[in-house]
């Protein structure tokens, strides 16, 4: 109104900010574009939203960026990613083809395109948003703190900003939390972590460079770890005709010795998930977390030497497995979440079939090798390369390593604004290590959500959450954050404080 300050004017809005731009943030805000939208004329309390990213990315973040290698492919087929109702398959019809499911449904898309269709969905909510009187921001930067004030709101420390943000409302989606690199090799120019091997364009040139500066027979690439990450990292080694002129191996170490399976090679029969089925229908004895992983490891143990791919049985597997899970105490539950989820990753770990090609290409050559270790640390050698310690004492040189043996715990990470968090308390640790406490409303703490790989060990109610970086299931875990976004901003009351 005409003589109000500018600080007055900006109190009349709730102001909520969410930090990370990638889905699991997106994702919350489409929703509570659709729930605004929806509310009676009048109920709508006056919001200014403020997205904050790293790279100033809106919907892609570092999963689905505009850098990232073109080589890499979504996680999940199509039909699968657009099961949840997302409408990845009506924006492909729109922009990109006429795309039959009954025919296609089954294609691994490039990260790109499901990056440009978040990045659009940001842009339509955005222009929605603005209709209902919402005001969107995007700063670029990285949110280094979060506190508390006294006027039951939150200051938001952004690198290269003067001001601190002021929020009523927080979503807290950083995506997945990176660990320190093992001392004296983070500044080796030949120490790859996953994320800078596969979100940089230019990411196989360097590496071809760096080969290519060593002799023929000492151009040995060495991956740590064979999960979904370290597939990926292949699938860009081999997709690049540079390194591929200058490449001798690619040695995968990993306590399991094998990578993922990603293309049928078992019969056409149906598997029998015998040890599974037992557990369920004779219930002898109190069913644990331990005794249901052992039934599981039992049948795929059972299926390879039936010569049964993971993909082959995966369904009926998880099928039963999820059947079982649901028998489980609270206690045990928690148990899974916690502990025994780890196994039950390894035993179903599969990845996409051009990955798994990929792998096989290279292996044909000769030039993949797996090899079954611990791995006890990381040291530059006095040659100029780098030494991975096996925990059996051996020794391996490289001329590049790419550590892919997975993300940090919080307790580990170097990510400023989650550690900061839980060192000054507005957030805890769960007892998983891997996330954070949250209540039924995924609240850290009063006016604090969380969203996307921090809700990992996560087990409560009907949540029971190991991991989460899944596009699919995030997008329906945000709309239950937007809903009670959406309650808070529709009351009837003054205050943003009142509202708590």
């Amino acid at each position: 109104m005409p003589g109000e300050s500018g600080y007055e004017r900006h109190r009349l809005r709730t102001r909520l900010v969410i930090i990370g731009g990638g889905p699991s943030g997106v994702s919350v805000l489409a929703h509570l574009a659709e729930q605004l939208a929806a509310a009676p004329p009048g109920r709508t309390t006056a919001v200014e939203v403020t997205l904050v990213d790293r790279m100033g990315e809106t919907g892609g973040g570092d999963a689905f960026g505009t850098g990232i290698a073109q080589t890499l492919l979504l996680n999940d087929s199509v039909a699968t990613i657009d099961a949840t109702g997302i409408g990845f398959t009506a924006w492909l019809h729109e922009h990109r083809t006429d795309l039959d499911l009954g025919r296609f449904g089954h294609l691994f898309l490039p990260r790109r395109v499901f990056g440009d269709f978040m990045r659009d969905r940001f842009a339509r909510t955005a222009r929605r948003l603005a209709a209902c009187g919402v005001v969107v921001h995007v700063v670029k930067g990285e949110a280094r703190s979060v506190l508390p004030t006294a006027g039951h709101g939150f200051r938001v420390a952004v690198s290269g900003i003067a001001e601190p943000l002021t929020a009523d409302l927080i979503v807290l989606a950083p995506g997945c939390l990176d660990t320190a690199a093992p001392p004296g090799v983070a500044a080796h120019p030949g120490y790859y972590t996953h994320g800078r091997a596969c979100g940089l364009p230019d990411s196989d040139v360097d590496m071809a460079r760096l080969l290519a500066g060593r002799p023929v027979g000492c151009r040995r690439v060495v991956v740590l770890g064979s999960a979904a990450a370290a597939s990926e990292v292949i699938a860009v080694v081999a997709a690049s005709p540079a390194v591929a002129q200058v490449l001798d191996e690619v040695m995968v170490v990993s306590t399991t010795g094998r990578l993922p399976d990603g293309q049928p090679t078992g019969p056409d029969a149906p598997f029998t998930c015998r040890s599974l089925v037992r557990l369920r229908r004779d219930g002898a004895g109190e069913l644990t977390s331990a005794r249901l992983v052992g039934a599981l490891r039992a049948d795929v143990e059972r299926s390879r030497t039936q010569e049964y791919a993971i993909v082959d049985v995966e369904r009926a597997v998880a099928a039963e497995f999820t059947a079982s899970f649901r028998l489980l105490t609270p206690a045990q539950k928690r148990r899974f979440v916690d502990v025994d989820y780890a196994d039950y990753q390894r035993l179903m770990r599969h990845t996409s079939p051009p990955y798994a090609s990929a792998a096989a290409r290279l292996a044909a050559s000769g030039r993949l090798r797996l090899v079954r270790a611990r791995v006890a640390g990381i040291d530059p050698a006095p040659s100029g390369e780098l030494a991975v310690r096996l925990s059996d004492g051996a020794r391996l040189t490289a001329a590049a390593v790419f550590d892919c043996r997975g993300f940090a715990d919080v307790g580990q990470t170097i990510n400023p604004l989650v550690r900061d968090m839980v060192a000054g308390g507005l957030a805890r640790p769960n007892r998983s290590g891997r996330g954070l406490v949250v209540d039924e409303h995924l609240q850290a703490a009063p006016g604090l959500f969380v969203m996307g790989p921090l809700l990992a060990g996560t087990s409560q109610g009907d949540d029971h959450i190991w991991s989460l970086k899944n596009v699919a299931r995030i997008h329906v875990l945000a709309a239950r954050v937007a809903a009670r976004l959406s309650d808070l901003l529709t009351r009837d009351t003054v205050g943003i404080g009142e509202r708590r």
